[in-house]
């Protein structure tokens, strides 16, 4: 594929970012990747969140923002076509935004809009994909650029990653490889909509809900196989103010276990799953169901 070109002052387009992303990380993403087009951000919408999940990350896109670009802190939604039209956006691009976009909003760009999702949609539609993906065992993870639309997470395809998801990755070592895949996934997503191209629309039919994990998901039930409770730990990412990790009952502690790695090998023991089969300092194994697990990272509960 060409380099592409920076837009002339004819083509260049003012652009509305929608976070709520920690840190300013999207904003200053963004900006990196449009910018060296010819492209302009002229406006940031932010948000503390719903009252269920409210969070101060909103003050980091405030902070992100430089000035001459304008700013919109707001719990309403149904307000902000109105006040993003003096904006004149010709492109909206969402990234871990609180709320619905509404439609009105959706149609005000010129170019149109757009957003972020980690997964491999239509798989994992939802809030809490990445959780879903270690649950489900999935062999690929991946990250998608699609058109906004009505729906979560429905719109066209513009672009698409994936990358393998092995044995011992957590959370904490997919996110880098996959964010470096962005910069280029959005300039992708850019060019086809220079080009006017609708992007390739969701196959219904593979279409999953990634929505928040049951309270019971959390709690380890040691007769389990191994992978399954491996998979239950790591699938617990740390989201939603919900600390990452799974409650398993060792002897008279329960533990709060944030990382464990599958033994590829039968520990010939005949004990009774939550048996510790050997603590000789840190880390342990335990018997599942099916074998050993070893234990790597962990918390001791308040009041074991």
């Amino acid at each position: 594929m060409d380099e592409p070109q920076p837009a002339s002052a004819a083509d260049s387009w003012r652009v509305v970012v929608f976070t709520n992303l920690p840190g300013g990380m999207a904003y200053h993403g963004i900006d990196a990747v449009v910018r060296p087009l010819g492209h302009r951000i002229v406006g940031a919408v932010t948000s503390p969140g719903p009252k269920r999940r409210r969070s101060d990350s909103y003050l980091d896109v405030v902070k992100a923002a430089p000035p001459g670009v304008d700013v919109i802190v707001t719990n309403h939604p149904e307000r902000l076509a109105a006040m993003l039209t003096p904006l004149r956006p010709d492109l909206i691009v969402s990234a871990g935004f609180p709320w619905r976009i509404p439609r009105e909003v959706i149609e005000l760009p010129r170019i149109g809009a757009i957003n972020f999702h980690p997964s491999i949609l239509p798989r994992h539609r939802g809030p809490n994909s990445v959780g879903w993906a270690f649950r489900a065992d999935d062999p690929e993870i991946g990250f998608t650029i699609h058109r906004l639309d009505a729906d979560f997470d429905t719109g066209a395809i513009l672009a698409q990653t994936r990358i393998p998801v092995h044995d011992d990755d957590d959370n904490a070592s997919i996110t880098g490889p996959l964010m470096q895949c962005v910069p280029a996934l959005l300039t992708a997503a850019l060019e086809r909509l220079a080009r006017g191209e609708a992007g390739e629309p969701q196959d219904e039919t593979k279409a999953t809900y990634a929505g928040l994990f049951e309270d019971e998901w959390r709690v380890i039930d040691w007769s389990r196989p191994a992978r399954t409770i491996h998979n239950q730990v790591r699938s617990w990412i740390g989201f939603r103010e919900v600390p990452a990790g799974a409650f398993g009952q060792v002897g008279n502690e329960t533990l709060l276990i944030t990382k464990t790695r599958l033994l590829h090998t039968p520990s010939g023991s005949a004990s009774p799953p939550g048996t510790v089969l050997s603590q000789n300092g840190e880390p342990f194994v335990v018997q599942c169901g099916d074998g050993p697990l070893e234990i790597i990272a962990w918390t001791r509960s308040p009041g074991t």
